[in-house]
C-alpha cells in the first residue's frame, strides 16, 4: 500500500469531553483520531461541494431542462456587434 506523503498540519482546539468523544468514534470504526477526524472533513467537505455542483429535478422538470440546453442559441445582435467591434474587455 502506497504511503501519502504528509507535509502540513491543522491544529485544533477542542474540549477534553469533545475529544473523548471523537476518539470512541473513531475507535469504533478501528481508526486513529487524525484518521477518523480527516475522513469525516472530507466527507464533509465532499457532500459540500457536491451541493454547490450538482443537482437532480424530478423527470418533468428534468426533461424541460434539457430541452432548454439542447435549443439552438437565439441571435442576439447587440452581443454580435459587441463581438464585431473587436475589444470586449477593457482594462
Amino acid at each position: 500500500m502506497a504511503t501519502i506523503q504528509k507535509d502540513t498540519r491543522i491544529d485544533l482546539r477542542i474540549g477534553n469531553s469533545q475529544k473523548d468523544f471523537l476518539v470512541y468514534a473513531a475507535s469504533l470504526k478501528n481508526m486513529k483520531l487524525s484518521a477518523f477526524v480527516l475522513s469525516c472533513a472530507i466527507k464533509e467537505a465532499e457532500d459540500l461541494l457536491a451541493n454547490k455542483t450538482q443537482f437532480t429535478l424530478p423527470e418533468a422538470q428534468w426533461k424541460a431542462f434539457s430541452a432548454a440546453l439542447d435549443r439552438p442559441a437565439r441571435e442576439n445582435a447587440k452581443l454580435k456587434n459587441l463581438f464585431k467591434a473587436g475589444e470586449v474587455f477593457h482594462g
